[in-house]
C-alpha cells in the first residue's frame, strides 16, 4: 500500500511526521524550501572570465535542474500555481526573486571587461536566455539538450550584446 506524501517523506527522511510539521507548517513551505535548495543561488553565477562561457554554464546549471526530478516537480508546481495565488507569491518571493538577474549580472561583468557593449543591455536581452530555456522545457517533454543551450547563447544572446 502506498503511503501518503508526508508519511512517506517522513519515512524517507528517517524522521517523524511531527518534525516535518514543525519545520514546514504547510506543503507550500516544504515545496518552496525544496526548490530553493535545489536551484542554483545567485552567488553561484559562473565567473570563468569569459561572458560567453559564463552564459553557457549558467544555462547548463538551470537546464540540469530542469532536466532532473526537480524539473518535473516544477512542471507540476506551475500547474498548481495557476490555482493557488498564495503559493505563487511564496515561490516568487523566496525562490525566483533572489535568483533574478543572473544573466544581467554576467552581462554587466562583460561590459566591465569590454566583451559586451553597454548600450545593448536591457531587461529583454537579460531575460532572453532563461525565457528560451523555460519555453523549451515547458513545450518539450524531453530533456533540454546542451546543443540547444549553446545555440541560444551563440546565435541569439552574443550577437545582440556584441553589435
Amino acid at each position: 500500500m502506498r503511503q501518503p506524501g508526508r508519511v512517506r517523506l517522513a519515512a524517507d527522511a528517517r524522521t517523524g511526521k511531527a518534525a516535518l510539521h514543525r519545520r514546514w507548517p504547510s506543503k507550500a513551505e516544504l515545496v518552496v524550501d525544496t526548490l530553493d535548495h535545489a536551484l542554483p543561488a545567485r552567488e553561484d553565477a559562473p565567473d570563468t572570465g569569459n561572458v560567453r562561457d559564463d552564459l553557457v554554464e549558467h544555462m547548463r546549471q538551470k537546464a540540469e535542474v530542469l532536466n532532473s526530478s526537480v524539473g518535473r516537480a516544477v512542471q507540476s508546481l506551475l500547474a498548481e500555481i495557476d490555482r493557488d495565488r498564495p503559493l505563487a507569491r511564496l515561490v516568487q518571493e523566496r525562490v525566483f526573486q533572489p535568483r533574478e538577474n543572473v544573466f544581467q549580472l554576467i552581462l554587466e561583468r562583460g561590459v566591465q571587461c569590454g566583451e559586451v557593449r553597454s548600450g545593448r543591455l536591457s531587461p529583454p536581452v537579460a531575460e532572453l536566455g532563461l525565457a528560451m530555456l523555460v519555453q523549451r522545457f515547458l513545450s518539450d517533454s524531453a530533456p533540454v539538450p546542451d546543443d540547444y543551450l549553446v545555440s541560444v547563447v551563440d546565435e541569439l544572446i552574443m550577437p545582440i550584446v556584441r553589435r
